[in-house]
């Protein structure tokens, strides 16, 4: 992901808009931190919702569903 996000620089991503999502096993702080990074270094339009980060055991709940259908709206109201 490190190397992506070298790479995206180079893209010049002003405004443009963008959101971070994962899932994770672990502490999941990647999803954040990528989120971050879109924004403050890219200077992107991000989702009002910061991040998305589902833990392994969410993602197949009905949380987990709910949670990724409010990021997808999220994003889609962007587009207006």
């Amino acid at each position: 992901m490190k190397t992506f996000l070298f790479v995206a620089e180079k893209a010049n991503l002003l405004g443009k808009m963008g959101g971070a999502f994962g899932s994770s096993t672990h502490s999941g702080e990647s999803a954040q931190m990528i989120y971050d990074t879109m924004q403050h270094v890219f200077k992107m339009d991000m989702v009002n919702l910061g991040a998305l980060n589902l833990k392994e055991q969410v993602v197949n709940s009905s949380e987990g569903q709910r949670a990724c259908q409010d990021y997808g709206k999220a994003v889609s109201k962007m587009f207006r």
